[in-house]
């Protein structure tokens, strides 16, 4: 049986994220054309297609009515309270990637607006016009919920899935996301099979949902394994306001990476909250001279090649398949608009993927 060639053939078969194929192959501006041409010359290498508009004919059935349930819909992605570098990060992009490959199968186009004040409603963005929506926003604390924004309110009248989890608070709507409890269960294990006992939980966002709950597998796992575990988990000076920021800089991790080092026993191995915090923690422990893999080892999570592609080891990460997080979230409003009585929310996840790096030493 030949294989289907998919947009992620394309990114392995050009060594690059699916976020950069699907950008380059929409001609953005954001990408180098030789980024744009190598990309393309994999893709006609390959006789990748990307999926086609449906016809009227495939979209109805002999009696002429709609097979297609999202056909002619009104719908639309919108960031709430998020700073444009955070939409911007890999797994975002993976994510919308997964998105915009799953509504052209209907016929759609993936619809974007970013609304990182919620105080500035964008003038375009009228709930009455759109039949569902995709909803990105700060999953620090109860900060959406406690903003009053009209905007949320009007949106809790329509078919709602919530990409990467949905914030505290916000009661509301289908979520799709990772299996984050998972992720962190996984990286005890792997820790422990590689002989460490004194490990570290390391997170500048407190309350921040995600991180929490790979926290609560973490630590759950970690105990179960009898391993000694410290938390590291304080925001930066200044702490975390909306729109929301990623953790990306060695400022954000500075403090924390200082506290791990002071501890008697010294942790052998950290687990980064995600990959971003991780890339921090790279930094601030390179310019104190320990090398990361043999004198410290670091675990993380999210598979962000972007961000980690430059690292040295490579990092040991989980993929937590964010193209299939956005392919799944149509086919979730896709269920929603067909199933016309109220049901409960659904909070649907998908189980990550391990990627071996090197920086996990074996003691």
């Amino acid at each position: 049986m030949k294989e289907t060639v998919t947009i992620r053939t394309v990114a392995e078969a050009a060594n690059c994220a699916v976020s950069t194929v699907s950008r380059a192959l929409r001609d953005d501006p954001a990408i180098s054309e030789a980024s744009k041409q190598r990309i393309r010359e994999a893709a006609e290498a390959l006789n990748y297609r990307r999926l086609r508009r449906p016809s009227v004919k495939d979209s109805t059935n002999g009696n002429g009515h709609s097979r297609n349930t999202l056909a002619d819909k009104r719908l639309i992605v919108v960031t709430m309270g998020l700073d444009r570098s955070l939409t911007s990060l890999p797994v975002v992009n993976a994510t919308l990637c997964g998105l915009e490959d799953a509504l052209s199968g209907f016929g759609l186009r993936l619809q974007m607006t970013h609304v990182p004040d919620l105080e500035e409603i964008p003038d375009h963005l009228d709930s009455n016009e759109l039949d569902g929506v995709f909803l990105i926003g700060p999953l620090q604390g109860r900060m959406l919920a406690d903003s009053n924004c009209r905007l949320l309110r009007e949106f809790r009248e329509l078919p709602t899935v919530w990409l990467h989890g949905r914030p505290d608070g916000c009661d509301w709507g289908d979520s799709v996301g990772a299996d984050d409890v998972l992720v962190g269960k996984m990286a005890a294990d792997f820790l422990a099979d590689h002989g460490h006992q004194c490990v570290a939980f390391v997170s500048p966002k407190p309350y921040q949902l995600l991180m929490l709950n790979r926290e609560t597998g973490f630590l759950a796992q970690a105990h179960r394994r009898g391993l000694h575990v410290q938390r590291f988990v304080e925001p930066p000076t200044g702490g975390w306001t909306m729109p929301i920021k990623p953790p990306l800089t060695i400022e954000t991790v500075q403090h924390l990476v200082d506290a791990v080092l002071a501890t008697n026993p010294r942790p052998t191995a950290v687990f980064a909250a995600c990959d971003g915090v991780a890339t921090g923690i790279y930094g601030a422990l390179t310019a104190r001279g320990i090398q990361v893999g043999s004198e410290m080892s670091i675990i993380a999570g999210n598979n962000d090649w972007a961000l980690i592609s430059g690292l040295h080891p490579a990092l040991t990460t989980f993929d937590i398949q964010a193209h299939e997080i956005g392919q799944l979230a149509v086919r979730q409003m896709e269920s929603l608009l067909r199933t016309k009585e109220q049901l409960p929310n659904a909070c649907l996840s998908i189980e990550p993927r391990f990627v071996r790096g090197e920086s996990v030493g074996h003691l």
